[in-house]
């Protein structure tokens, strides 16, 4: 726990975080671990109203934006205290506590609201939305607040407006009610949404990675194709999938499985910035990868109002041609360049890593199953969350104890209360359009521009979605596409689940697309190498993600909507058109491919992918064989020497341009989250020398780490018996309804003495474990 080790720590005290001061991280993990002790209460015994639920949810998640976000960067410096800065901090966390203790103070009059504000109620409100915009200018940066200001001018100047723009004007008072009372505002769906299932779903992901999944999934891909030609990178693309379908933020994604992956690729010897964007495309690709898609299936399935299988369904068939058009690029590079295989003797057995761990597949199991029998998403989260807990007994190495639990609970509040603010920032945005109709009229005008012209409608939603999706987590992409660009496309006659599914493709591949890749550019860094070329290689990698959004438009059989012989027949069409894509673009299919064949390949993939008659389809087969055949000479891949990695790293002359500084500290940022929660990433190494990786994968152990130094001590065990049992009395007299006030400083009290109790138990454990002086 906190401070256990004495030093400026994370939970357990392994990592330094030299930006926080100790009374500092002691907040933040009682702040942290409140904050899931509230959702945990929640999920078990239902919610309050919603002027407890949504108002003591965001004020909490704001006052853990200002802690681990300072103004002013690292405060160690001592010479250079930053005085002003640290004002501000405190007044925006001193802000937060009184705004909560004054929606606390009118739960009975909350309704009055409705109505019209106060003069008190108006200021709270005002300084509400300053608050929101603050904290998302620290964690998600000044585009979406600047769409936010846009909007918001909008309502109060509509008549200064040309055009379809154009419009009455609403008052001051009336837009700050409309953006804090109901469902278009702060404490809207999208913030209901993150609320109610979010948070939890994401405390499932962290506590499977805390024990061991990471792990687990990047041998078992090794152990299927790792010895294969091209087998590292193919297995770094499963891992890669497996492991972002939890995290559901690229950039996280490539700074930890990548920096196995990648080193490996390059000794290999795989281009730099091939590997490097091998990497970047398959880490964004985790956030479309069902069961959880990082999160996002749920609150897809709450904005639809369909049942979250139906969503998964839906999802299945884009994902794999996702993942299997990186697949076949992978494996045409490797050919092309005559790369070596690793030796099968070197790879781990598939059936004894299943055997030894296999468990640990099972709570995503748990997840389809619970949800295809008609469960609740409340109760699968909270079922398969014990589930993990309950497994990780089956060994020491993989055991969750109290400290691995409160570990995994603080990290999960750290990436909550970013998603929160940016729910909170999309609130305002479909607030302020909400209160002008502007949402209608911007989509009566673009369709009006392109007229029935379907196909520019979908290049305007897509170069949209891009630009807006740059830099956010899956989460966070999807609550921004809910505001602006799904609507249009729902307007232009697409249909609801392809609408949904287009924007928010386009939304998570902006990781990949230049100029502002964050996901290519952290690649490239590990990689070393250019980061435009791994910005482009990435993209190519990733071609998938931008052609297959415009055919289930299309082609609704591609999300399982048809008949059982349609939706084969066009998932095998759209595979073999994928195929010849990455063929054409890579220069190889089984031998090198010349300008001709790489033009005939082209065109054949365009006849198979755009919809069209069968017999157009059978022509464009005839077009690719005919290519296939031009070449009379045997089919053996000419021998070439592998390209070693260069050594060279790439060095900015000069003073770096405003876009390379934003870059760099939005990869310092996710780098420094990452370094946060290192231990709960699945214990991943970064490969040193090949005997090493070698043992590394053959090694049956989940964890390459010691047991949890608290796994065997009954004091911690007891400390944590006391926070259940305090949650199951408040619970079962319905605290939370009845006695609203002291259910809320119960929770802050269990939550003092979880942090407490851990820090002195973990504290008792490091001091009689280190080794006696002399």
């Amino acid at each position: 726990m906190a401070l256990a080790s004495g030093r400026h720590t994370s939970l357990r005290g392994g990592l330094p975080i030299a930006s926080l001061g100790a009374a500092r991280l002691a907040v933040v993990a009682t702040l942290s671990i409140y904050l899931l002790l509230y959702h945990i209460y929640i999920g078990v015994y239902g919610a309050p109203t919603n002027a407890i639920f949504l108002p003591v949810h965001l004020l909490v998640a704001l006052s853990l934006v200002f802690l681990l976000n300072p103004l002013g960067g690292d405060r160690s410096d001592r010479k250079n205290p930053v005085f002003a800065f640290r004002l501000l901090d405190s007044l925006c966390i001193l802000s937060c506590a009184v705004l909560l203790a004054y929606y606390l103070s009118i739960i009975d009059t909350w309704q009055n609201l409705y109505v019209g504000l106060r003069r008190g109620d108006y200021v709270a409100g005002v300084a509400l939305v300053f608050l929101v915009f603050e904290a998302v200018r620290r964690t998600v940066g000044w585009a979406m607040i600047f769409l936010a200001l846009l909007f918001c001018c909008h309502a109060l100047f509509a008549n200064h407006f040309p055009g379809v723009f154009y419009g009455p004007p609403i008052k001051p008072e009336a837009l700050i009610q409309t953006l804090v009372v109901g469902d278009a505002g702060v404490f809207g769906i999208p913030l209901l949404v993150a609320a109610q299932y979010i948070v939890l779903f994401l405390l499932f992901g962290r506590l499977l990675q805390a024990a061991g999944a990471g792990t687990f999934f990047t041998r078992i891909a090794f152990a299927i194709f790792g010895h294969r030609i091209g087998g590292p990178a193919k297995a770094g693309v499963i891992a890669s999938g497996l492991f972002g379908m939890l995290s559901g933020s690229g950039v996280s994604n490539v700074l930890t499985t990548g920096a196995f992956t990648v080193p490996m690729m390059r000794r290999l010897g795989y281009r730099p910035h091939f590997a490097g964007g091998v990497e970047a495309a398959a880490a964004v690709g985790g956030a479309i990868m069902p069961p959880v898609m990082g999160a996002v299936a749920f609150m897809m399935a709450e904005f639809m109002g369909v049942a979250y299988v139906k969503v998964v369904v839906a999802a299945a068939i884009p994902a794999f041609l996702y993942y299997f058009s990186i697949y076949w690029t992978v494996h045409f590079e490797a050919r092309k360049l005559g790369l070596s295989q690793l030796p099968k003797d070197s790879m781990p057995k598939a059936w004894r890593i299943i055997r030894a761990n296999g468990y640990l597949a099972i709570p995503l199991l748990m997840i389809a199953v619970m949800l295809i029998m008609g469960y609740s998403i409340i109760l699968v989260a909270l079922v398969t969350s014990l589930g993990t807990f309950l497994l990780s007994f089956v060994s020491r190495a993989t055991l969750l104890s109290p400290s691995r639990i409160g570990e995994a609970m603080e990290a999960t509040a750290r990436v909550s209360c970013g998603l929160s603010t940016t729910c909170a920032c999309a609130g305002i945005i479909i607030g302020a359009m909400f209160a002008t109709g502007l949402s209608f009229q911007v989509t009566q005008l673009i369709l009006n521009m392109v007229a029935d012209r379907l196909w520019l409608i979908l290049i305007i939603s897509a170069i949209i979605s891009l630009v807006l999706g740059t830099g956010l987590t899956a989460s966070a992409v999807y609550i921004t596409m809910v505001a602006t660009v799904i609507p249009i496309l729902k307007a232009s006659g697409v249909s609801e689940m392809a609408a949904h599914m287009f924007s928010f493709y386009y939304g998570v591949v902006s990781d990949i697309t230049p100029p502002t890749a964050l996901a290519a550019v952290a690649a490239a860094g590990l990689a070393r190498a250019n980061p435009m070329k791994t910005m482009l290689e990435a993209s190519r990698l990733g071609i998938a993600a931008f052609i297959v959004p415009l055919v289930f438009v299309f082609e609704p059989a591609l999300l399982m909507r048809g008949s059982p012989v349609e939706i084969v027949t066009a998932t095998v069409i759209a595979g073999v058109g994928l195929i010849l894509t990455t063929a054409a673009l890579a220069g190889y299919f089984h031998k090198p491919l010349n300008l001709v064949q790489r033009l005939a390949f082209a065109l054949s993939a365009a006849i198979l992918i755009v919809k069209t008659a069968w017999w157009i389809d059978v022509l464009g087969l005839v077009i690719a064989g005919v290519a296939v055949l031009w070449d009379r000479l045997p089919g053996r891949a000419p021998e070439v020497a592998p390209e070693l990695p260069s050594r060279k790293v790439d060095r900015a002359q000069g003073k770096p341009g405003w876009l390379k500084r934003y870059l760099d500290r939005r990869i310092e940022k996710e780098a420094a989250e990452v370094a946060r929660e290192a231990e709960l990433e699945g214990n991943v190494p970064q490969p040193g020398s090949a005997e090493e990786l070698a043992r590394w994968l053959k090694d049956e152990r989940v964890s390459d780490q010691p047991p949890a130094p608290d796994s065997t001590r009954w004091s911690a065990w007891f400390v944590l018996a006391v926070v259940a049992l305090a949650i199951g009395y408040m619970g079962s007299v319905s605290m939370h309804a009845t006695r609203p006030l002291m259910w809320l400083a119960g929770l802050l009290g269990a939550a003092l003495w979880l942090v407490g109790g851990l820090c002195l138990t973990l504290r008792s454990t490091l001091r009689a474990e280190a080794p006696t002086p002399g």
